[in-house]
């Protein structure tokens, strides 16, 4: 159902501003002082297509798309960056951290657009069949907290303002409490608190393996 290999797929979630950088990085070093090999990835990017991708997505210079295209578009850097990187990491038996997977979409595009989620999980299932991650950490924070994380400079997504943003948080907390293998953990946190309750997480997937 999930993957081959040994590696651990962990993915970190949250609004932008939540920390989510800041945390994979810590992580993927905490990983790495265990002797284990890390890739960190980002979504959208960590591939030449992806990154342009990427660009064009969060540039506010690109201006409205069709919601649908907006997700297609996330989806066809996912799948591009799943079978480029993520699926031979793993084979290897090296740990991938991803900021962003699934999760994004679904809550971005499926509730914050109105695509629908369901409408938008079928899809994520098509483009990454039977891959699933070890474990999801969603890294929660208040919008008003995000916002003011983020300063005056957003990118496209960034720039919907509040109210687009609660729906997003709301999504993502629904879609947290609805599935196994997630946990949240208060991002409102400092830096080393939200990193040790991170690690806590992490290390029930570390001793199940």
């Amino acid at each position: 159902m999930k993957k081959a290999g040994k590696g651990l797929f962990l993915v970190l979630e949250g609004l932008d501003g939540c920390g989510k950088s800041v945390q994979a990085a810590l992580l993927a070093e905490r990983l790495g002082n265990l002797g284990r090999k890390v890739r960190a990835l980002r979504e959208p990017g960590s591939t030449p297509p992806g990154e342009k991708v990427r660009e064009l997505l969060l540039d506010p210079a690109t201006g409205s798309l069709d919601p649908a295209t907006e997700a297609l578009l996330f989806m066809a850097c996912r799948r591009e960056l799943v079978s480029r990187e993520i699926l031979p990491a793993l084979e290897r038996g090296e740990d991938v951290v991803l900021e962003r997977f699934h999760p994004s979409t679904i809550c971005y595009q499926g509730a914050g657009l109105g695509l629908g989620t369901e409408r938008v999980e079928e899809l994520a299932r098509w483009t990454t069949p039977g891959l699933e991650p070890d474990l999801v950490i969603l890294l929660d924070l208040p919008v008003k907290e995000a916002l003011a994380r983020l300063g005056p400079q957003r990118d496209r997504l960034e720039g919907r303002g509040g109210a687009y943003l609660e729906k997003v948080r709301r999504a993502f907390l629904d879609w947290a409490g609805s599935r196994p293998g997630v946990a949240v953990v208060d991002a409102s946190l400092s830096r080393e608190d939200v990193a040790r309750a991170l690690w806590e997480e992490v290390k029930r997937v570390l001793h199940q393996g």
